[in-house]
């Protein structure tokens, strides 16, 4: 090797511990693992954004969530870790959250829950100091930071800002992450704009949730019982983009409402209801099941175009299905030339 193609390798120099002087360096093994305080809907200390068009139950579902996080039971059947929970109210009239309440058996005078009261003193914003003594109250006396409920999103902004700007929306961002920091877990109701589908102001909004949850009425379930009574539907696209991919948690629930000898509607029940996107998977692999009943000597392609052509499914989703469902919906029997066909599994044959 030449001199002039020679190359000197320049070493790192060994570094000391005091380059990184008044620098806290993230020490990972003092960092607890994420944990659900509602199992795929609800993450410890992060930041969650519940929103939706006016009507679509919002506050009444996260109330009936707060208090059941407070009393350690579950919520629509999804297993909770209990915590105190402090729900931040700023515009629901107070009659209206007596009446939600009085609905689900709610007590706002229990230990581990509570709604501030605005006739007292007015809520606070995510940067007041009171929320950081009640968290080391909360840290102190229990051993885990709280679950905060903020109702919504716009109580939140300055006087005079719309939350269409980055600039208006940072301080939310920075206190509500410095709260999410000292372990607390943050949610924030907010409403959809104009667009439909998408929540008010700034898109930069969603950028910094760690989860969000889009209530959206489902119209052609829903239904009037009899003149005083409804059922509801509603559908919750979950994105829990820091700890699951995307749909991921997505549900339903309906809502069973009444009206009272005093024209005064009520909220009966909440439970959950079989999701639009499970029970078209069931309509799929129920039709699937009948066509391959009845085409016992079909292929995969064969059975693939005839689903097309009953509208069952389209040709790709129908090859997945039938492959998908080896073992548990059917079986899959070999034939000359590698055709597949298949043969419908009964109970006893699964058991077996």
């Amino acid at each position: 090797m030449t001199k002039r193609n020679k190359q000197s390798v320049r070493r790192f120099p060994r570094l000391h511990g005091d380059i990184w002087k008044g620098i806290p360096q993230l020490d990972l093994a003092k960092i607890k693992n994420s944990r659900w305080i509602i199992d795929f809907f609800l993450a410890q200390a992060s930041t969650q954004l519940v929103y939706g068009t006016h009507g679509t139950w919002k506050t009444t579902t996260m109330l009936s969530a707060a208090w059941a996080v407070s009393q350690g039971k579950p919520f629509l059947g999804r297993k909770t870790r209990q915590r105190c929970v402090l729900y931040l109210d700023f515009e629901n009239p107070p009659d209206v959250v007596k009446r939600i309440c009085e609905d689900a058996n709610i007590d706002p005078a229990s230990p581990a829950f509570s709604i501030w009261d605005r006739s007292v003193d007015p809520a606070p914003l995510p940067d007041d100091p009171k929320l950081e003594k009640f968290v080391e109250r909360c840290k102190k006396l229990t051993g885990h930071s709280p679950w905060i409920i903020f109702d919504s999103w716009t109580s939140l902004l300055k006087a005079g800002e719309s939350g269409n700007q980055v600039g208006e929306a940072t301080h939310i961002f920075r206190a509500i992450r410095r709260l999410c920091d000292m372990g607390v877990t943050c949610t924030i109701i907010d409403h959809t704009g104009h667009a439909g589908k998408h929540p008010i102001g700034t898109s930069a909004k969603m950028t910094q949730m760690d989860s969000s949850h889009y209530f959206v009425e489902q119209k052609d379930e829903s239904t009037l019982l009899d003149s005083r009574s409804k059922r509801t539907v509603v559908r919750v696209e979950s994105f829990l983009k820091r700890y699951a991919p995307k749909h991921v948690g997505t549900f339903s629930f309906e809502v069973l409402s009444e009206q009272d000898e005093q024209s005064h509607w009520h909220t009966r029940r909440l439970q959950t209801t079989k999701d639009r996107a499970v029970l078209k998977l069931e309509a799929q692999i129920e039709g699937m099941r009948h066509l391959i009943a009845r085409n016992p000597r079909l292929g995969q392609e064969e059975l693939a175009n005839l689903a097309a052509e009953e509208r069952i499914t389209g040709r790709d989703r129908a090859r997945q299905l039938l492959q998908d469902g080896i073992g548990e919906y059917w079986a899959c029997v070999s034939r000359a030339h590698g055709k597949q066909t298949f043969r419908v599994l009964k109970s006893s044959d699964k058991a077996a």
